[in-house]
C-alpha cells in the first residue's frame, strides 16, 4: 500500500516540527515549509535520523503563487496529498488603536490567507483520497482576548472559515479538523510582533506551564485517526468554552483580568 503524504506548513519549529516527527514515525511521507532555511534544515536532519521521508521546501504561506508551487512541489514529489496541516503563523501584541495597519493585514495574510490559498489548491488532491484539513487555530478562536485583536480576528476568521468549509464537503468525505490549544512551549512568543511589527522577543510568562508541543503532535495525531471535528486543549480551555457559550460577560471579565495580569501587560497604562 502507497504511503500516505502530510504537508505541513510552519514547520521550522515548535508544533509544527512536532507534527513532523509525529506524523514522520507513523509512516507518514512528508513536505515540511516554512521560511527560516536554516531551521527547515536542522528539523531535516532530524527526520534523516529516522530515515523519514520527507521534502523541504522554503516559501511564504502569504504569497498564493507560492502555495500553488507548495502543492505542485507535493505531486511531483510523492504523487498525492492526504493531510494539508495548516500550521504557520504569527501572532502581534498591541491595542489596536496603536497597531500599524500594514503590520495588522500581514499577520492576516499568514494566519488566515496562508491557510485559505493551501487549503485551495490542496483540495482536489484530497478528494481523491478522501484527505483530511487539519487547521491550527486557537482558543482564541472562539475567546477574544484584549491586545490580541489582529489575532483573535485571524483565528475566529480561521474556525468561521473551516467550519462552513466543512459542510461544503461532507458529500466529498474530506475530513475538516480545527486545533483549539492554549499556550504551548515554543519560540511562538519569541517571534510576537509589536505595534510597529518589531519582535517583542522573551516572554515573563511561565513556560512549564504550558503544553508541550511533542504531547500536542500525539494529542493531534490520535484525533486524527478518528476524525475529530474540533480539539480543545486542556480543562480549562474547556471550561473557557462553556463559560463564553453561557455567560458571555463573565467570559469579558476573565479574559480582560487574565491579560491585565500579565507582568508585561499593555492594558496597565490603558
Amino acid at each position: 500500500m502507497e504511503k500516505k503524504v502530510a504537508i505541513i506548513t510552519g514547520a521550522s519549529s515548535g508544533i509544527g516540527e512536532a507534527l513532523a516527527y509525529q506524523f514522520g514515525k507513523e509512516g507518514f511521507r512528508l513536505l515540511i515549509t516554512g521560511t527560516n532555511e536554516k531551521r527547515i534544515n536542522a528539523v531535516s536532519n532530524n527526520l534523516n535520523k529516522y530515515n523519514i521521508d520527507h521534502k523541504t521546501l522554503i516559501h511564504d504561506v502569504s504569497i498564493e503563487n507560492d502555495n500553488k508551487k507548495m502543492v505542485d512541489f507535493a505531486i511531483k514529489s510523492f504523487g498525492r496529498i492526504d493531510v494539508l496541516i495548516c500550521n504557520a503563523g504569527i501572532s502581534i501584541r498591541s491595542l489596536f488603536e496603536n497597531v500599524d495597519i500594514k503590520i495588522f493585514k500581514k499577520l492576516f495574510n499568514i494566519n488566515f490567507f496562508g491557510a485559505i490559498y493551501g487549503t485551495k489548491f490542496s483540495l482536489p488532491y484530497l478528494e481523491k483520497t478522501k484527505g483530511t484539513i487539519i487547521a491550527m487555530s486557537s482558543l482564541n478562536g472562539f475567546i477574544a482576548t484584549p491586545t490580541r485583536s489582529a489575532y483573535v480576528a485571524s483565528k475566529h476568521a480561521m474556525q468561521g472559515f473551516y467550519d462552513s468549509l466543512r459542510l461544503e464537503l461532507l458529500n466529498k468525505e474530506i475530513n475538516v479538523m480545527v486545533i483549539s490549544p492554549g499556550y504551548v512551549r515554543s519560540n511562538f512568543r519569541l517571534n510576537t510582533l509589536k505595534s510597529d511589527g518589531k519582535k517583542e522577543g522573551p516572554s515573563s510568562r511561565d513556560s512549564k506551564k504550558m503544553m508541550d508541543p511533542e504531547f500536542l503532535a500525539k494529542k493531534i495525531f490520535i484525533g486524527y485517526s478518528k476524525k475529530k471535528r474540533n480539539m480543545i486543549f486542556t480543562f480549562r480551555g474547556k471550561l473557557a468554552h462553556l463559560i463564553k457559550n453561557w455567560f458571555p460577560r463573565l467570559s469579558d471579565k476573565l479574559a480582560y483580568k487574565e491579560i491585565l495580569n500579565e507582568k508585561e501587560s499593555l492594558l496597565k497604562n490603558n
